[in-house]
């Protein structure tokens, strides 16, 4: 089996060379991988050496006028048919935040074309049609690969998926975020095969994008499967060692979000840190803030040495605010990890790292308002627990809610002292978002990849 991974997207990169799947594909001496990747160059090819494995450089290339005008009427039409998805529910709230009305006529044209039988997938399978990529057809002709593997479902400069599609060579998409089926829209490609993180995202992939059932295998989330071998993280003795902070002391993680997009995450941290400080438990407590590696760390600096707190910052190079160029160390894999295995309560915005904290079995605080500050709807955080994506959080009632200080200090109270509670709700939302939690999502990728090729690699 002879494979090309499109890689570039931060998630992909982090799947494939912060994990054991090269491994795993390259267990088996009859397979070859290409990794066509967007990221420098000389810095991957140190990740991993294989002489099985070769790495190219991938170069964008932006689709022609006519493919952009068909898909942007794609789009329409797509969010046409899914109201309620959170790609839709998105984009008529940035429109009403940037009282842009010609939304409202662009949608009712969408309305007139799907009442003339003209669905997304038609106009999608029309835009497959226009443009080359010359470059990424050479690539295909050398290498002559049994399938072409990407990630990013709205690859707006990757005609090279476009391509493959025009050489008759089999698509398989590898769903690489909890929010990508229902949040991105339209695919610019439809793939053959998929491979998806769990049951939920079998039937979102079904309900928004049409992927038949024997189309998509469930195989569960890369990154997290460091999560199910805690005993190869550190300790907490270790941890707080390095960290600085009191062994005995209930650690409160807040995930701070992107700045660009989330307004209140300096007053929260002024607010937790105050809560903290004040230690109104039943057990001290430290407050450690990871940094997301969106945000912008200049905006935490005044933060460092009080009372009762640490900042810690992502390890990568670059700066992913504004712009996903921010690629993570080979060690922040391992530091997320033993961060939250090492926390005992989370609080966050709305975030995947809900998700994560369930691996650990840990008490989740949402803080689902705004802190104070006065923001429009499309500026709310209110907003995020709004989206379809997020509502099987909120059904399964694995999180504390908040919608005030009140509320936020009755939470952690609960959480501090009664870790135990909702316990079986965390576990229902691991099963239904996660669904595999043996650490064997590399060999099952890697098997599924393996047998639909095997049986023929069907198309759609």
């Amino acid at each position: 089996m002879k494979l090309i991974l499109v890689v570039d997207t931060v998630q992909f990169y982090r799947d494939v060379f912060r994990s054991r799947l090269l491994e795993a594909l390259l267990a088996n001496p009859q397979n070859s991988i290409v990794v066509c990747c967007s990221f420098n160059l000389e810095a991957t090819t140190r990740e991993f050496q294989h002489e099985r494995l070769r790495i190219v450089p991938l170069v964008r290339k932006k689709p022609g006028k006519i493919a952009s005008l068909i898909f942007s009427l794609a789009r329409d039409v797509w969010t046409v048919e899914h109201p309620d998805s959170s790609f839709t529910q998105k984009r008529l709230i940035e429109a009403l935040g940037n009282k842009n009305r010609s939304v409202a006529v662009r949608l009712n044209i969408a309305r007139l074309v799907r009442k003339l039988g003209i669905t997304s997938q038609g106009l999608i399978r029309w835009m497959e049609r226009f443009g080359t990529d010359e470059v990424f057809g050479r690539l295909i002709e050398e290498e002559k690969p049994d399938a072409v593997v990407f990630a990013n479902m709205i690859p707006s400069d990757l005609e090279c998926i476009k391509e493959a599609r025009r050489r008759h060579i089999p698509l398989i998409l590898a769903v690489a975020s909890w929010d990508n089926p229902t949040s991105k829209g339209p695919l610019t490609v439809i793939p053959d095969f998929t491979l998806v993180w769990s049951t939920e995202m079998r039937q979102e992939m079904a309900e928004c994008h049409q992927v038949p059932a024997d189309r998509m295998a469930i195989v569960g989330v890369i990154y997290f499967e460091n999560y199910f071998s805690p005993e190869r993280l550190e300790t907490r003795e270790a941890f707080c060692a390095r960290l600085g902070l009191p062994v005995g002391a209930k650690i409160i993680q807040f995930a701070t979000g992107d700045s660009a997009i989330i307004r209140c995450n300096q007053p929260f941290l002024r607010l937790l840190q105050k809560i903290i400080a004040e230690q109104p438990f039943e057990h001290p407590c430290h407050l450690l803030v990871r940094v997301s590696p969106k945000d912008i760390f200049d905006l935490y600096k005044e933060f460092e040495g009080l009372p009762h707190t640490t900042i810690q910052y992502p390890l990568g190079e670059g700066s992913a605010y504004g712009r996903h160029t921010w690629v993570p160390l080979a060690e922040e894999d391992y530091e997320r990890a033993s961060t939250l295995k090492n926390t005992d309560v989370l609080l966050t915005s709305g975030s995947s790292i809900i998700l994560d904290a369930a691996c650990f079995d840990l008490p989740v605080v949402n803080l689902a308002y705004d802190c104070g500050l006065d923001l429009p709807p499309w500026l709310s955080v209110k907003r995020f627990f709004r989206y379809v994506h997020a509502q099987p959080v909120e059904q399964e009632n694995a999180t504390w809610m908040v919608h005030n200080d009140d509320e936020l200090r009755a939470a952690l109270a609960e959480c501090v002292n009664h870790p135990e509670m909702r316990r079986e709700e965390r576990r229902s939302l691991l099963v239904r978002a996660v669904t595999h939690t043996d650490g064997k999502t590399c060999e099952r990728w890697v098997n599924a990849v393996t047998d639909y090729l095997a049986a023929g690699a069907s198309r759609r």
